[in-house]
């Protein structure tokens, strides 16, 4: 029989293993229910069957590992350790710094359960609830095996609980890429961006990772009922950033701003006299209100409708006369008076012209036909040309 000293004894006692402590263990013997084992070359325990790892195999016997010990000696003196409970044990810190630095980590769906799926990491069992599943195009059943990026939305060590957030890991992915993309945008740069949603204040396009928005306001000089009316997602647009708030990740745009001035162009293009053709957009009750042309609207008057006539409606096209252009303060005002007595003129003339030809023809005759050359001037339709988004008739020489 060994002796011990008083020495090794002291030493042996100090060096005693206690509960939660790491310690380096060695296969002994098997055991029916576990292994018998080394710990520190100077205690002997037992690994359960269930926490055995991978080293069930009595070819590992001699072999060191750790393992974490679980309780305190028995009656024999031995305590009970677990390599398992010791890879459990990291795996809670390592998510528990995961979670403290907002990290994310990948993961693979095990299975959909109820309410969402199962996830294992490194032998714990995680549950990510379906409101935080973002997988696009993918059914619920399809989801197991995916492999994806997730926060940790929850962690409970004592109740043994770990909630996941894919959700959160999407939106914090797409954040880190805006951050990129915002630091080479500056206001002023003109950009082409595909339609990713419309809403009723505006429409939102992809900047290549950062969402720009493109407000109501800014997407046409006419007018419009919604942004649906315009554009659709998934259509290219064509415009510029006006404002861009770096903190918050904001980018403002304007299709409007690359169309140009309409009421700078218009001074070269019409004039007192001209017949116009526009769009009724509104009534008041001192008016109508015609669009010519993408931003420039004009005022058709009471006063300038004649007597008894149908009242055009919102959304008919009307042709009317030009009677005055203020461009400093950006008004014009039509008129259906004077295209009114032009039309009878001109229907006069063309019953008169039906009453010659059913008559037989005297090429002798001297008698010359009651409308003047100067009344065919002035009634006849002038010709129409068109503009950038309106048509414009030439103006009526009045003799």
């Amino acid at each position: 029989m060994s002796t011990i000293t008083f020495e090794e004894l002291k030493n042996k006692y100090q060096n005693k293993i206690e509960k939660d402590s790491e310690v380096t263990c060695k296969l002994l013997i098997k055991l029916k229910d576990g292994y018998l084992v080394d710990i520190n070359d100077e205690w002997e325990g037992i690994v359960p069957a269930s926490h055995i790892l991978n080293y069930a195999d009595e070819s590992n016997l001699n072999e060191t590992f750790k393992a974490l010990v679980i309780s305190g000696p028995d009656k024999n003196g031995r305590s009970t350790v677990s390599p398992k409970a010791l890879k459990e044990k990291s795996a809670w810190e390592m998510l528990a710094k995961f979670k403290e630095e907002n990290k994310l980590f990948k993961v693979t769906i095990s299975k959909v359960i109820k309410g969402g799926a199962e996830v294992f990491i490194d032998g714990l069992r995680a549950f990510l609830p379906g409101r935080y599943i973002r997988l696009p195009g993918i059914s619920q059943e399809n989801w197991a095996n995916q492999e994806i990026d997730v926060l940790i939305e929850e962690l409970e060590y004592k109740e043994k609980k770990i909630i996941l957030n894919q959700k959160k890991a999407v939106d914090l992915e797409k954040q880190k890429k805006a951050e990129i993309v915002i630091k080479g945008l500056n206001e002023g740069d003109i950009v082409e961006a595909a339609v990713l949603r419309i809403a009723d204040f505006g429409v939102f396009v992809d900047l290549g990772g950062l969402d720009g928005l493109i407000p109501a306001s800014e997407l046409s000089r006419g007018r419009f009922t919604h942004p649906k009316d315009l554009l659709k997602v998934g259509q290219t647009v064509r415009a510029r950033i006006f404002r861009i708030e770096r903190e918050s990740l904001r980018v403002a745009l304007s299709i409007k701003q690359l169309l140009g001035d309409p009421w700078e162009q218009i001074e070269n293009e019409v004039e007192v006299g001209q017949l116009l053709i526009g769009k009724v957009i509104n009534e008041a009750p001192f008016g109508l209100f015609i669009e010519l042309k993408p931003g420039v609207e004009a005022l058709l008057h009471n006063s300038e409708m004649v007597e008894g006539m149908e009242r055009p409606k919102v959304g008919s096209t009307i042709t009317a006369r030009l009677i005055k252009i203020d461009l400093e303060q950006r008004k014009i005002g039509l008129s259906f008076k004077d295209i009114e007595q032009k039309t009878e003129v001109r229907d006069q003339r063309s019953e008169i012209r039906e009453e010659q030809a059913e008559q037989p023809q005297n090429p002798k005759s001297n008698l010359q036909s009651p409308i003047s050359e100067s009344d065919n001037e002035l009634s006849l339709p002038a010709s129409q040309g068109s503009l950038e988004n309106f048509i414009l008739t030439e103006s009526i020489n009045e003799n």
